[in-house]
């Protein structure tokens, strides 16, 4: 079947709504003639009789009215593809704001950013690096699109998906007592003062929580320090103050490079998800939802 041209369709609709040709050629700004030979076009292409014209205009036949019934709803689902279109045109150079914790923000969303761009996604990323908490509250309030978060927090009201995994270590000075050691228990590391993040951060939030859920019996010990940013933890640990659980992702070039060094927790799992999160409502953007996807791959890889 040929496939059908959806003006004519749409001046079939406008012949039905005014009762003649004429009118329907009126308001579309077409001559008569041109608009009676699409109808007797429409109708021959279908195999129906669509109208039955007379002195006083064309009214639809009985077939002709279901048609036109039909033909309405196609127009709407039409007009609503083509505001989906423009929405994602609009998308596609909007801004899009992330909130994002510390390590993935310096870490991980340059790269996923990065892909997002190539990708043809040209949206202007503006980024704002918080802790975990503040995250959740960016995303709940609106200030934030989308979020993504390390910590283990309920997320009441919000969706999310998991998009990958990242590994907690224990780190130390070369000088620390612990550095010639294989190993230590979680015993030790929960009467240990640590170097720590502000309350309110992934990674602080997710070492008493496992250490919690592993070891009920055990409670960590005042920390020996706080800082708010992931480089002062790193530096207090560097310089020999305490040591301190940190993501893998943020040490690695200095365990490389032996200004730190790694103490493995024998009896202590200390992974934590990483995890998107959104509002329910509205529709998430598809620069947001490609975001995503993109970040899902890239822990995949």
């Amino acid at each position: 079947m040929t496939r059908l041209d959806l003006d004519s369709l749409e001046l079939f609709v406008r012949v039905v709504e005014r009762g003649s040709i004429n009118a329907a050629a009126a308001a579309a700004d077409r001559s008569q003639q041109a608009v009676s030979e699409r109808m007797r076009k429409l109708e021959h292409e279908l195999g129906l009789d669509l109208l039955e014209r007379g002195a006083r205009g064309s009214q639809p036949t009985e077939t002709g009215q279901v048609v036109a019934d039909w033909i309405a709803e196609l127009l709407v689902a039409t007009d609503r593809f083509q505001e989906r279109l423009t929405s994602l045109r609009a998308d596609r150079t909007s801004t899009l704001r992330v909130a994002a914790s510390q390590t993935i923000a310096g870490y991980l969303l340059p790269q996923w950013l990065s892909q997002l761009e190539q990708a043809g996604t040209a949206t202007s990323p503006h980024v704002h690096a918080v802790n975990s908490v503040e995250v959740i509250r960016e995303v709940h309030s609106g200030a934030a699109v989308i979020g993504f978060i390390e910590s283990l927090d309920e997320l009441s009201g919000l969706e999310h998906h998991v998009v990958g995994h990242d590994e907690l270590v224990v780190v130390v000075a070369p000088s620390h007592d612990w550095a010639s050691r294989d190993f230590i228990t979680a015993q030790e590391l929960a009467a240990m003062p640590l170097v720590v993040r502000e309350s309110g951060s992934g990674t602080r939030q997710v070492l008493e929580q496992l250490l919690g859920e592993q070891h009920p019996q055990l409670e960590a010990a005042e920390p020996r320090a706080e800082f708010s940013a992931i480089l002062s933890v790193r530096g207090a640990v560097t310089a020999g103050i305490a040591p301190a659980v940190m993501s893998a992702l943020t040490v690695a070039e200095d365990l490389a490079a032996g200004r730190l060094r790694r103490v493995d927790v024998a009896d202590l799992e200390l992974h934590r998800p990483l995890t998107a999160i959104w509002r329910e409502e509205p529709e998430l953007p598809a620069s947001a939802s490609e975001l995503i996807r993109i970040a899902a791959q890239h822990a995949a890889d």
